[in-house]
């Protein structure tokens, strides 16, 4: 699965996942399942970031910090 959402980006949706509880363990119960880990973060993206706009802000900007460092 590949995304051609131009905002997802794997590594930084890898940070934010592990600096949030839920997604944590939804990221860990989707690998604990068989998928791998592209997928269960493009799934987390779908669902819990392009579905609710606060988190789209946070996502957004926690890129962006990252992408300074």
């Amino acid at each position: 699965m590949e995304s051609d959402d131009p905002f997802f980006n794997e590594a930084q949706m890898l940070r934010f996942v592990h600096g949030d509880i839920y997604l944590q363990f939804m990221y860990d119960h989707m690998l604990g399942k068989g998928h791998n880990s592209e997928t269960a973060l493009e799934v987390l993206f779908n669902a819990n970031v392009l579905g609710d706009s606060g988190m789209t802000i946070a996502y957004e900007s926690f890129a962006e910090e990252g992408d300074q460092k």
